[in-house]
């Protein structure tokens, strides 16, 4: 499963366990589950190299495309997305 259709599994979850609160009245309902998968997803974002703090802190830089942010990231890894693609490819 890739990162984003795990991130839309979880907003999918989300959603529902916010319907049900909203149902029932009973805004501790389901909390444990909520908390696992948010919990999840920081850690998560912890674990990812980002881009540099002077790439980041750099004035007018523009928004960057998913694509630009990945390259950051893996530049900062030291990983290539060659690599990655050379077997599946």
């Amino acid at each position: 499963m890739t990162t984003k259709e795990r991130l839309a599994c979880g907003e999918r979850i989300l959603r529902s366990i916010d319907a049900r609160r909203q149902s029932t009245k009973n805004p501790n309902d389901l909390l444990p589950l909520e908390q696992a998968i948010v919990d999840r997803e920081l850690l998560e974002l912890d674990s990812e190299p980002i881009a540099s703090e002077k790439e980041l802190l750099k004035p007018n830089r523009g928004r960057k495309s998913g694509a630009q942010l990945a390259d950051l990231r893996l530049r900062r890894s030291g990983r290539s997305r060659s690599r990655g693609r050379a077997s599946g490819a």
